[in-house]
């Protein structure tokens, strides 16, 4: 007597859970130059999660890992000024879900201004007005700026505060000082500064009288 076994394999199968973002919390401030690293996760799944990246709307990153019905996506960069305001996310796809799932989160990164830049009349005369105007490059969160002529801190003057195009803030500030008779310069110190930042820039402008 023979006796035949028959064996039946089910394919059981389901769609991934939802992606989920660890790294960053929403509003986070992180700095330029700091080294993020971004981990979106979907657990569950049959066959697991297939997990990309898009960083504004392209693909950023598509190699991702399985292991025990978790699926692993790291995104690892260096942030730059650029990455302010970038939108990061992350989609979980298989064969047997009916729509993308997907998460997103938004930067937010402080970059100091890398340069002031000063402009005003190279001569003048005893007894002028000279108009100084002090401008930053971008930064976020916007700067402050501090003026210093012929040794002392100036306390009248005018800023304005602009949003940049390239992202961040550029700040203006503009001042009045009288050419003294017995200097033979004037002689204005910008100081760019944003207090939540370590790195301050300046940039000096020299009067000659004449």
């Amino acid at each position: 007597m023979s006796i035949t076994l028959s064996i039946i394999f089910y394919f059981w199968s389901d769609p991934p859970g939802a992606p989920y973002i660890d790294g960053y919390t929403p509003g986070e401030a992180i700095r330029r130059g700091q080294h993020v690293k971004l981990v979106c996760r979907s657990r569950g799944g049959n066959p697991p999660a297939q997990l990309i990246w898009y960083k504004n709307g392209n693909q950023a990153r598509m190699a991702y890992r399985t292991t025990d019905r978790l699926s692993e996506n790291i995104y690892s960069f260096v942030a730059e000024a650029s990455d302010n305001k970038a939108r990061l996310r992350c989609e979980a796809n298989n064969i047997m879900a009916t729509k993308i799932l997907k998460t997103e989160v938004t930067l937010n990164v402080l970059f100091a201004p890398t340069q002031v830049i000063v402009s005003g009349p190279s001569e003048a005369r005893v007894g002028d007005s000279v108009s100084l105007q002090c401008q930053t490059t971008a930064s976020n969160p916007a700067a402050d700026i501090k003026w210093v002529v012929n040794g002392k801190q100036v306390t009248n003057s005018s800023s304005k505060v602009v949003q940049s195009p390239e992202g961040g803030w550029v700040t203006t500030s503009n001042v009045t000082a009288t050419v003294e008779a017995n200097k033979r310069s004037l002689v204005a110190i910008c100081h760019g500064v944003n207090m939540q930042l370590p790195e301050n820039v300046q940039s000096t402008h020299t009067v000659n009288v004449l």
